[in-house]
């Protein structure tokens, strides 16, 4: 909505909606393609130059001395294999990392030859991260850096696009502002000509705001959403559906609310009961059990001791049952007053990505430890930017297990490793405790690189 109304009333005028979006090669920036960022290599992670090619400067994985990609480098002629790579002329310094794919005739062979980094580049670089074998991932991680593309300044779209604007405003700008003071902008332009397409946009905004994601920019990567504000992105969209007689499943869309904001949930909830839906709510918090019109509690309690069904009906009825949800909800329950004392503390200085704002915090050790606050309050950027790779630290997450194809829970856990070493100890043989190392490739007379 926001692409069409640039295209319709922006100044001067560049084209379509197409023209303003990063995803079209007509909006998009030509330097980043679109993407707002910008890979190079960390060229101390891919050499030594302080030893010669004979001395193992390579450090990229399957680049060792003697391998086929090392033969290749060697066997172009270019460099002396002997000579430290911090020797080398500038000349060769360039050929070595970033001379592009080039026919060398060696002898009677043809060599195809390619600098070191433009050669990374395509090895690694092109493929999925999650497809790589875990060497190959750690080094892609250490070595490649990610920068703001200098020419887009990070909007994704090239100058044309930039160039239209709107109150004085582009689309970039427009996109990087709060949904809130968004929502609040476009209230301000009217114009007859798009009378229908600005309202359709307000109620959309308005509805974000409404649902507590008004803290939210239209610019942020959809990666970097929680759960619950992904669902509620979902929730609004189908707001606006003119569908009715639809089953709509939610997954707890209260996770990271704010109580405040917990009744504005409830109200959509209801709104989207209205339109003539069936709406299935799998929840905890109270508040929207409360406005349930039919309530199903399972239990008893958690994995082997639940999956019956407690009770159905509504809600007065189950704050009157002697299930333990209608105990808890009905206050006739009371938590523990005193909590387990720290053994110690794990200390987080001047704490400052995404959302954080220079956060210190200590955290207790030997206890159980709750992180909580509202969606987008950086309760995810605080633990995982901040303690992940620290000694003694295990990140336990939703990611699914990564492996090879013959992976399973067993291996992945280490479960099967002791009963290896019983089979081992009790057959007399003797464990493989690792997989073997790959095999080199054979060398060949000839090569395309």
């Amino acid at each position: 909505m926001l692409r069409i109304l640039f295209s319709r009333l922006g100044d001067p005028s560049v084209g379509g909606a197409g023209a303003f979006s990063f995803n079209l090669p007509e909006g998009m920036c030509p330097t980043c393609e679109g993407l707002g960022r910008v890979s190079d290599l960390d060229v101390n992670e891919l050499v030594d130059v302080e030893r010669s090619l004979n001395d193992g400067a390579i450090t990229v994985p399957n680049f060792a001395v003697d391998s086929w990609y090392w033969q290749t480098i060697v066997g172009s002629g270019l460099f002396d294999p002997d000579v430290k790579l911090q020797d080398y002329t500038p000349q060769q310094w360039e050929d070595f990392l970033h001379k592009p794919a080039t026919k060398i005739k060696v002898g009677s062979n043809n060599w195809t030859y390619e600098g070191l980094a433009v050669k990374v580049k395509r090895l690694y670089l092109t493929k999925d991260r999650e497809s790589m074998q875990a060497h190959i991932r750690a080094f892609v991680d250490r070595a490649v850096t990610f920068t703001t593309c200098a020419d887009c300044g990070g909007t994704r779209l090239n100058a044309a696009a930039l160039s239209s604007r709107i109150a004085g405003r582009t689309i970039a700008d427009c996109s990087a502002m709060q949904i809130s003071d968004l929502a609040t902008f476009v209230r301000a332009v009217e114009d007859p000509a798009v009378a229908p397409l600005i309202a359709n946009l307000r109620d959309l905004l308005d509805s974000l705001v409404e649902i507590g994601l008004g803290y939210l920019s239209l610019d942020r990567e959809s990666a970097t959403l929680s759960g619950g504000e992904a669902q509620r992105v979902k929730m609004v969209r189908h707001l606006g559906s003119s569908l009715s007689d639809v089953t709509y499943v939610f997954d707890e869309p209260t996770v990271g609310l704010h109580p405040h904001d917990i009744a504005r949930m409830n109200d959509l909830l209801l709104r989207l009961r209205d339109k003539g839906n069936t709406v299935l709510v799998v929840e905890h918090k109270p508040e929207t059990i409360a406005i349930a019109d039919h309530v199903v509690d399972l239990g008893p309690g958690a994995g082997t001791n639940g999956g019956r069904i407690c009770f159905t009906g509504d809600v007065p009825g189950l704050r009157r049952s002697d299930t333990l949800t209608g105990r808890h909800l009905d206050h006739r329950v009371t938590l523990r007053a005193e909590v387990r004392p720290p053994t110690g503390h794990l200390a987080i200085r001047q704490a400052d990505l995404h959302n954080l704002r220079d956060v210190d915090v200590d955290i207790p050790l030997g206890v159980l430890t709750v992180v909580t606050g509202v969606a987008g309050s950086g309760k995810s950027s605080l633990i995982h930017g901040s303690l992940r790779g620290r000694s003694g630290v295990v990140i336990v997450d939703q990611s699914p297990i990564r492996g090879s194809r013959r992976s399973n829970p067993a291996t992945y856990s280490g479960l099967l490793d002791p009963i290896r070493s019983a089979f081992a100890k009790a057959t007399g043989s003797r464990q493989r405790c690792s997989a073997p190392t790959p095999r080199a490739p054979a060398r060949r007379a000839r090569a395309s690189g």
